[in-house]
């Protein structure tokens, strides 16, 4: 476990883990710091601090969108998906319109979604 991590919130650390990767909560459409402390049990000033320092995420904005975007791309690399519009994977992703979806997209890779999508497919096609 990462030392920036305090050892009081290793415990806490686990159980968001677990919320977000095992039971995906950040495909739940608004979710807020609040909703996500409740469900966690803990104080939500607790999960803040864990996840600004702890996590070292400028907020808990661009947490949530790491987790969403990072679901996203797997969906964009499956060649199942490659005609299912990429407002309904985003939708599926908990985002509750394309907007915000296309400015988090962009911030973290540096192209539009439908960029990403069409570059990820056309490297995985078998020539």
């Amino acid at each position: 476990i990462d030392d920036t991590i305090d050892p009081r919130d290793h415990n806490l650390l686990a159980k968001l883990t677990k919320l977000m990767e095992t039971d995906k909560a950040y495909r739940e459409p608004g979710l807020t710091i609040r909703k996500l402390s409740e469900m966690l049990d803990t104080p939500e000033h607790r999960l803040r601090s864990l996840i600004n320092q702890g996590l070292g995420y400028r907020n808990f904005s661009a947490f949530l969108n790491n987790y969403r975007i990072s679901a996203l791309k797997l969906e964009f690399q499956n060649p199942e998906k490659s005609r299912t519009p990429i407002l309904t994977l985003a939708m599926d992703a908990g985002y509750n319109s394309l907007a915000p979806f296309n400015k988090a997209f962009r911030e973290l890779e540096n192209m539009t979604p439908t960029a990403y999508r069409q570059k990820v497919l056309s490297d995985n096609e078998i020539v």
